[in-house]
């Protein structure tokens, strides 16, 4: 049974994979080929493709529309309840 993509997005944020500050720049644009962050698979250049900037980690993150939606809003939500303590 495959895993639901929140919980890819919960385990890549645990694993420190995916980070929960807000990334410099964001860009977007077709699909490159390039395997997404979240759920593996490639995101085709008939997709969109979301790639976060962060400059000082060196890092590279490439997203499909959904996984990028389930990754902001995760992002989002822990960083609420992190203010709410």
């Amino acid at each position: 049974m495959r895993r639901s993509l929140i919980k890819m997005v919960r385990d890549k944020i645990d694993a420190g994979v995916l980070p929960l500050d807000a990334p410099v720049k964001l860009w977007l644009g077709t699909g490159s080929g390039q395997p997404c962050t979240v759920c593996g698979q490639r995101v085709l250049a008939d997709e969109m493709e979301y790639e976060p900037q962060y400059n000082e980690r060196g890092i590279v993150i490439r997203l499909h529309s959904a996984c990028h939606r389930l990754w902001e809003a995760e992002r989002r939500r822990r960083r609420h309840a992190s203010h709410d303590c």
